[in-house]
């Protein structure tokens, strides 16, 4: 009885072995093409420079967003006269404020040549 819980042990591991093998052969033989097809390529350029335009709009977004908050922030803090608030919120704005900027210069960093 040991002997044939040994073999079956033996068989479920080597089926494991071989069925992971083959899993990963299969998933890694998939050929992939470039809408253009050979020697095109220009939908993708257009589809890149779409969805950097797109995630600069919304960071540049997200930003200005930020360095409203540390604006409010700030204008609580000159209310209540508190030096470590008032210094948290010019921090904050002043970082939304930067990632705005650099998103408004993104033409500087060239990234669609």
């Amino acid at each position: 009885m040991k002997l044939m819980n040994q073999k079956n042990a033996m068989f479920i591991k080597v089926f494991t072995v071989l069925f992971t093998i083959a899993v990963v052969t299969s998933l890694t033989a998939v050929t992939a093409f470039a809408a253009g097809g050979a020697g095109g390529g220009g939908g993708s350029e257009a589809a890149y420079q779409s969805t950097i335009e797109f995630f600069i709009t919304w960071i540049r977004r997200i930003g200005m967003m930020v360095a409203f908050v540390g604006a409010i922030m700030f204008a609580l803090a000159i209310k209540n006269n508190d030096a470590e608030q008032k210094q948290a919120g010019l921090i904050t704005m002043i970082a939304g404020f930067i990632v705005a900027a650099l998103c408004a210069a993104s033409s500087m960093f060239d990234l669609f040549s």
